[in-house]
């Protein structure tokens, strides 16, 4: 009796970690990367607004490349459009 019950207890450990991880926001969310004509501080600082804003996103913003990814369950289509309210051009790099 005590071998299977050994099996079974390290064939859990193994799988509650893996749920573990699978439940943390940065490996559960999409994530997607945009350019966004970004010049200044002022610019990203704009975006950080919009995105705050917006609600249930992660994100980094690159000022010297202009791209911001975010990881987030809203659509491409809703994180561009919010993007957008910034009045700077943005386009969908695609996943990350």
């Amino acid at each position: 009796m005590a071998a299977p019950a050994l099996g079974a207890g390290s064939s859990d450990a193994p799988a509650a970690a893996a749920a573990a991880a699978a439940t943390s926001p940065s490996t559960a969310m999409p994530k997607h990367e945009f350019s966004v004509d970004m010049t200044c501080e002022g610019c990203s600082n704009a975006v950080s607004r919009v995105l705050n804003k917006l609600g249930g996103v992660e994100f980094d913003i690159d000022l010297p490349n202009k791209k911001v990814c975010i990881s987030s369950d809203h659509s491409v289509d809703i994180l561009q459009e919010t993007l957008e309210k910034t009045g700077k051009a943005v386009s969908y790099l695609g996943p990350k």
